[in-house]
């Protein structure tokens, strides 16, 4: 078995929940012109996530790309279509994604103590315990095999 990594970092949005890790090191935004709220499947042009469906998953990424309408576009991909993410992960998240992770009730953590564009990988199981706004959450990353 893997060795397990464990990440501190700061809860942006509130929740439990663990899933598969999908990761880029490029930017991302939920505007429903970027990643349809109808699929969830990423449809940005020479994105390197291009193709790949957000549903279920702990998306990580620097930061957002994009509009205001990310913010809709996450709440509406997971409460609505239920095509969207259990969980992001940030380097910084952006107020957008805050608030559309608060409206969609998933966890949204950054300020880890590792760049969790290099310590997680896509396949990845991820855990997440963000228990509080703004105060400290832990990410558990166990590599996949």
């Amino acid at each position: 078995m893997s060795k397990q990594i464990i990440l501190e970092g700061v809860a942006r949005a509130k929740g439990r929940t663990a899933g598969e890790a999908l990761v880029s090191a490029q930017p991302l935004s939920w505007a429903p012109f970027t990643i349809p709220n109808e699929t969830g499947v990423i449809s940005i042009f020479g994105h390197e996530l291009s193709g790949q469906s957000t549903k279920d998953k702990i998306v990580i990424y620097p930061t957002i790309s994009g509009s205001t309408t990310g913010s809709m576009g996450l709440y509406f991909k997971v409460k609505q279509s239920q095509v969207g993410p259990k969980a992001i992960i940030c380097r910084k998240v952006h107020p957008i994604d805050i608030g559309g992770a608060i409206a969609a009730e998933i966890p949204a953590i950054d300020s880890l103590s590792g760049d969790p564009i290099s310590e997680i990988r896509t396949g990845d199981w991820v855990e997440i315990q963000a228990d509080e706004v703004g105060k400290p959450a832990i990410v558990t990353i166990t590599p996949k095999a």
